[in-house]
């Protein structure tokens, strides 16, 4: 897997600087000279290549002259994430389905923004974090926990168990999310951008909520609606 652009991976290096690196590559013309050095700090490789080298080695142009290869993404522990009190790790943010790169590295990086507790995936029939994902999360995946569960609904209820209010987005229910109370500890379930949270997903919710519209569109897509979300949380219990 390869992590790509400047922003990106400085943020890798400064947040988890021990993320199964195996070597950073740069341009020779790229003038990254601080990010080489801490890649150095932490006893990292470092290759020089030309662009058309690093164009070759990564499978793609968008790298902005620097990428850092690992071996796999880290995901965090499920269990090692419900040791924690529930309130320092809230809000929790839980994917059902979410097919898509660019929504994936959306809701990252808005998960980052208004410091979530973690990002929960199922294992199967769902993104996973890739380079595409990265760099659209512009360092998010440095800044969270990232979490893969066999089975989100058990997840979802162990959840409740600890005392998480979980609350589903979708688009025709009749409460308006401004109108439902969000203290924490609580996680947002986000559903696929096609066909919405599953039965037994939606089922495990507490409430089911809508972000009410103001126009002539019916809904936003998963990774705006995930942004409003998170922002009523966080307005909420400031």
């Amino acid at each position: 897997m390869w992590i790509s652009g400047v922003h990106v991976v400085k943020e890798v290096l400064k947040n988890k600087p021990h993320l199964a690196v195996e070597v950073l590559f740069c341009r020779k013309d790229y003038a990254v000279t601080e990010i080489i050095d801490q890649a150095k700090t932490f006893g990292i490789s470092v290759k020089e290549v030309s662009r058309e080298d690093l164009n070759r080695v990564v499978g793609y142009r968008r790298h902005q002259g620097i990428a850092l290869k690992i071996k796999a993404f880290p995901y965090a522990d499920f269990d090692d994430l419900m040791d924690q009190p529930a309130r320092e790790i809230s809000p929790l943010v839980l994917l059902d389905g979410i097919e898509d790169p660019q929504n994936f590295g959306s809701i990252l990086r808005s998960a980052a923004f208004f410091k979530a507790g973690g990002v929960i995936i199922p294992e199967h029939r769902s993104v996973s974090v890739t380079d595409a994902v990265s760099r659209v999360s512009a360092g998010a995946i440095s800044m969270l926990s990232v979490v893969r569960v066999p089975n989100l609904v058990n997840a979802m209820k162990i959840l409740a168990d600890k005392g998480f209010t979980i609350v589903g987005l979708d688009a025709h229910a009749e409460l308006s999310i401004y109108d439902s109370i969000l203290h924490h500890p609580v996680a947002i379930v986000v559903g696929n951008e096609h066909r919405g949270m599953r039965r037994l997903v939606r089922e495990r919710c507490h409430r089911i909520v809508k972000i009410p519209d103001g126009g002539e569109m019916e809904s936003l897509n998963a990774a705006v609606a995930t942004a409003v979300a998170l922002a009523e949380v966080f307005r909420q219990n400031r």
